[in-house]
C-alpha cells in the first residue's frame, strides 16, 4: 500500500492528513482544537480535489463515447444528431475547465501548486497542432464532362462511359464524407484523451470540429444533388 501511495502525491498527503487528524482528536485543549480545525479544512480540500479527479475521469470516458456516437451518426447521415453531440462536447469541456480552475485554487491553498496542471501547459510552439481539414484536402469529384472526350465510336459507348463516371463520382462522394468523419472522430478522441489539460487546445479543437461539420454538410448536399 505504501508503495502505491508514493506514486500519487495527493493520496500520500491525504493519508498523512488522516493520520494527523486521528492524533489531533486525542489532544485536549486549544492546541488540539486548532489543529483539528486545520486538518478538517485540509481534508475538505482533498475531497474537493477528489471531486475534480472524478469529473476528469467521467469527462474522458464520456468524450470517448461521444466520439463513437458522432462517428455513427455521420456514417448514417443523421445530420440532426451531430450538432447535439457537439453541443454536449463543448459543455463537457467547459465544465472540466471550470473544475480545473477550482483545482488550482485548492492546490494553492494547500501549497501544492506543483501537483496541478494549470500552470504547466504545453507551450504553443511545443505542442502538436490541431489538425485542419479544408475542401481542398478532399478527393476531387470527377466532372460529368470528364468522360465526354472525342473518339467514342457510338452513342452507346458514350452513355456507358457516362454511367461509369457516375459510379466513380458516387464512390468519391462517399470517400469525401468518410474523410471528414474520420477527421472529426480523431479530434474528439484527442479531446477525450488530452483535452482538459490545455483549454486553449480545447478551443482550437472545438472550433475545428464546427468547421469540419459544415464541410461534412456541404459534402452531403453535393452528394445528394449529384445523385438526384
Amino acid at each position: 500500500m505504501q508503495a502505491e501511495l508514493e506514486h500519487d502525491p495527493l493520496e500520500t498527503a491525504r493519508t498523512h492528513v488522516g493520520a494527523l487528524l486521528h492524533h489531533a482528536r486525542m489532544l485536549t485543549g486549544e492546541p488540539g482544537d486548532v489543529l483539528d480545525m486545520a486538518l478538517r479544512a485540509t481534508q475538505r480540500a482533498f475531497d474537493e480535489i477528489g471531486v475534480c479527479n472524478k469529473l476528469l475521469d467521467t469527462a474522458s470516458e464520456r468524450g470517448k463515447a461521444l466520439a463513437r456516437e458522432l462517428e455513427d451518426c455521420l456514417i448514417t447521415g443523421d445530420s440532426a444528431a451531430a450538432p447535439v453531440l457537439l453541443d454536449e462536447l463543448e459543455a463537457l469541456a467547459a465544465g472540466v475547465a471550470v473544475s480545473e480552475v477550482e483545482r488550482q485554487v485548492v492546490l494553492r491553498i494547500l501549497g501544492m501548486e506543483a501537483a496541478g496542471t494549470g500552470d504547466a501547459r504545453t507551450p504553443t510552439d511545443d505542442r502538436d497542432p490541431v489538425p485542419r481539414l479544408t475542401a481542398a484536402d478532399l478527393p476531387r469529384v470527377p466532372s460529368l464532362y470528364d468522360a465526354e472526350q472525342p473518339g467514342y465510336g457510338t452513342l452507346t459507348d458514350m452513355m456507358a462511359a457516362r454511367e461509369k463516371s457516375a459510379g466513380q463520382r458516387a464512390a468519391v462522394h462517399a470517400r469525401r464524407s468518410a474523410v471528414v468523419t474520420e477527421h472529426m472522430t480523431e479530434i474528439v478522441m484527442r479531446l477525450a484523451n488530452v483535452s482538459v489539460s490545455d483549454p486553449a487546445l480545447n478551443e482550437e479543437a472545438l472550433t475545428e470540429l464546427r468547421h469540419s461539420y459544415e464541410l461534412w454538410l456541404t459534402c452531403a448536399e453535393e452528394r445528394r444533388r449529384d445523385s438526384s
